[in-house]
């Protein structure tokens, strides 16, 4: 049990480093084809390692994060329209089904050690690639649902670095939703991203105290 702890331990810090370079690192480099294909294996990465960091006894993990892997790259290379629809509708399956699972653990376990809390990091990021995902299908189904500052044509990182503000309730405004479902959208990641935080933060503490005064 132990040994299995640590080996998830393991997994979630390798996992939280490749998401720190897919959010962080690789954004303030000018768009350019290494960049476009330094996210595409970063993201590769972060399908391969969520699968053992949520590793259960279905093969469904690991055959929607190869599905997953796959897409992103064809859609990388080829650039169509429908499958771009088609790679983002699989990612935000995958990843909805990583954070799904990792809370569900969360919750369950009675304990708050070293690899709840790394879960509990891993899903507030992810929960804001998800954001991204979602806010580049909006502007795949509209070109006019943002208002992005004059001459700046939307990259990747543009989508992760606005729902990671949005989620945050930071609100810069310099990216700015025009439609309806932009507008929707965004309200609803800044209410998930503050409820999250409010219970998972208290499940943790509480979880931790009850340790403690055990």
């Amino acid at each position: 049990m132990a040994k299995k702890l640590q080996r998830k331990e393991r997994h979630n810090i390798i996992l939280l480093l490749l998401i720190l370079i897919y959010v962080f690192i690789l954004s303030p480099f000018p768009p350019s084809e290494g960049r476009r294909i330094a996210y595409s294996i970063t993201l590769s990465g972060i399908f391969i390692i969520a699968v053992f960091a949520i590793k259960k006894k279905s093969n469904l993990y690991f055959y929607l994060s190869g599905i997953a892997i796959i897409l992103e790259w064809v859609s990388d290379f080829y650039n169509l329209t429908a499958l771009q629809w088609l790679t983002s509708g699989t990612t935000l399956l995958f990843f909805n089904i990583a954070i799904i699972t990792m809370m569900i653990r969360i919750a369950k376990s009675k304990r708050a050690g070293a690899l709840e809390f790394l879960e509990a990091i891993n899903i507030y990021f992810l929960l804001g690639i998800l954001g991204s995902v979602f806010f580049s299908i909006i502007h795949l189904y509209s070109q006019g649902a943002f208002r992005f500052p004059e001459g700046v044509i939307p990259t990747r990182s543009d989508f992760i670095y606005y729902s990671f503000v949005t989620i945050s309730t930071l609100g810069y405004g310099d990216i700015i939703p025009v439609s309806p479902l932009a507008k929707n959208f965004s309200i609803f990641i800044s209410i998930s991203g503050q409820l999250y935080l409010a219970m998972v933060v208290a499940m943790l503490v509480g979880k931790y105290l009850s340790e403690k005064t055990k």
